[in-house]
């Protein structure tokens, strides 16, 4: 069985964002992978729609992901095209494989990442311990434990293969490879977002989900078939496109969307570079997310700031919170009863744990701990990435989190300090400015798998920034030539030149 009226139309919208992402293009040889790159995707999407087997299908991304890294492209600007524009990045596809060892999307691109980490290693960087090792490592172990408490021995094997191989290969690899050129990291990144946000585009527009029904081809129950039920805020449908729920997709457009200021900060004014921003940006608000919109605000305020554009950081903010109030689809008593029910969360949820706050529990919901928290859905939804860690792996999970997420901050003052070029620094300020606007929007999700990948990755290019930078400066300094103790010249008795 073949959704082929639905592969005909995601191929024909990678076509149609191929376009403005050629014509950016500097080299004569990018031209050729951004085709390599939307045959991939186009493939991809393909066996997503079709009855091939899941764990196949995932298989199948690990080798279409790994098989298109090559030694002129840094292995993040590949990833990250991966990441934005295919549905495994979002978690459309689930689980598959063996129940005790399940093959997910964030391990399947892990996976590639590893092939890809060993098939070349002429990216490959030496560089030091750094602190946020630790804490990264102690966030996921620690949260494994907690999450794997009064659990059965399969279900505590689960946990560990889904949270802690992944995050822990992503992080190690992609800080370990080099980053040559920021600016296509930059751009691969808005391409794959771009071909993300036109299908969030079309099923506003159309009100056709393109990944729904996957369940019933795919015959497997694990499957997360959404948008079976179509979300809708003031009589409009929020899009899902290649996400596994609106707030996702707002969250990671409203990312991309900070990439692209930044780019455009590189490139300056370009019209097929304007379009993909265009496409971005409509793919937001295609989505209805207020995080989306947050997001992009506390990203390019950031940004602005760091380069010392006081003005426009201010009035960015102050016009997206204007949108969000003037515009009634978004305020309104929606806005006020979301606002209300989330200050109750904050507040409630605490109290709610009481002892269990410290190592977390996540039998809480189930046990009706917090069915004073019950929306309008008929479901505790705790819109807060930060207060769910809570539930699950309490205080000494979320501690280490926080930990790593400020420990973006001092790399990004070390590369200040190693005087980097206008690119690598805009780079930097756009990772930094990244992990700033996830900080704000985690703390509006519910649905934060993609998102808070995101955060790992961030901090992992600027390791990978800053031990690249470092190796340059050492390069580029004077050897000293040894001290060598030398006799002085005594003049004795010459002998006559012979003639």
């Amino acid at each position: 069985m073949f959704m082929w009226k639905n592969a005909v139309v995601l191929i024909g919208l990678l076509m149609m964002v191929s376009l403005p992402a050629t014509m950016l293009v500097r080299q004569r040889w990018e031209r050729g992978y951004v085709a390599r790159l939307v045959i991939a995707a186009a493939l991809m999407a393909c066996l997503t729609v079709s009855a091939v087997p899941m764990l196949a299908t995932q298989i199948v991304f690990l080798i279409i992901v790994a098989a298109c890294f090559t030694r002129r492209v840094p292995m993040a600007a590949t990833y990250f095209f991966f990441f934005f524009s295919t549905p495994a990045a979002g978690s459309l596809l689930k689980v598959a494989g063996a129940y005790i060892s399940p093959l997910t999307p964030f391990l399947s691109f892990s996976g590639a990442l590893v092939a890809g980490y060993l098939l070349h290693p002429e990216h490959h960087l030496r560089r030091r311990f750094s602190m946020s090792d630790i804490y990264m490592l102690a966030f996921v172990v620690i949260y494994c434990v907690c999450m794997s408490l009064r659990d059965t021995p399969t279900g505590i094997a689960r946990t560990f293969v889904t949270y802690v191989i992944p995050y822990l290969l992503t992080y190690q690899i992609l800080s370990r490879v080099r980053i040559d050129r920021v600016e296509l990291v930059l751009r691969l990144m808005l391409f794959g977002a771009a071909a993300g946000g036109l299908l969030c585009i079309f099923e506003t527009l159309r009100h056709w989900p393109l990944y729904a029904g996957i369940m019933g081809i795919k015959q497997d129950m694990w499957t997360i078939d959404s948008p079976r039920l179509w979300l809708e805020r003031g009589g409009i449908a929020r899009s899902y496109g290649p996400y596994s729920h609106p707030l996702t997709g707002g969250a990671m457009l409203g990312i991309a969307a900070i990439a692209g200021w930044a780019l455009w900060q590189i490139r300056g004014r370009s019209g097929p570079l304007g379009v993909l921003l265009l496409l971005v940006f409509v793919g937001l608000a295609s989505t209805l997310s207020r995080s989306g919109l947050v997001a992009v605000a506390v990203g390019i305020m950031t940004f602005q700031f760091l380069r010392g554009r006081y003005l426009l950081a201010v009035l960015i903010p102050f016009a997206g919170l204007t949108a969000v109030v003037a515009l009634p689809i978004l305020g309104g008593a929606d806005a006020q009863f979301s606002t209300t029910y989330r200050m109750g969360l904050m507040i409630g949820v605490p109290k709610a744990l009481g002892s269990h706050i410290w190592i977390g529990y996540r039998e809480a919901i189930l046990q009706g701990m917090l069915d004073q928290f019950i929306q309008g859905q008929g479901i505790v939804d705790l819109v807060n990435v930060y207060l769910g860690l809570l539930v699950e792996g309490g205080v000494v999970s979320l501690l280490p989190f926080l930990l790593f997420l400020a420990s973006s901050y001092p790399h990004y003052r070390a590369i200040r300090r190693l005087r980097p070029d206008r690119e690598q620094l805009i780079f930097a300020q756009a990772l930094i400015s990244i992990q700033t606007a996830l900080v704000v929007s985690l703390a509006l999700l519910s649905n934060w798998v993609a998102p808070m990948q995101i955060s790992f990755i961030t901090v992992a290019l600027l390791i990978a920034l800053r031990t690249q930078l470092s190796a340059s400066r050492v390069a580029q300094q004077p050897r000293r030539e040894p001290l060598v103790a030398e006799a002085p010249v005594v003049d004795g008795e010459r002998l006559p030149a012979l003639r």
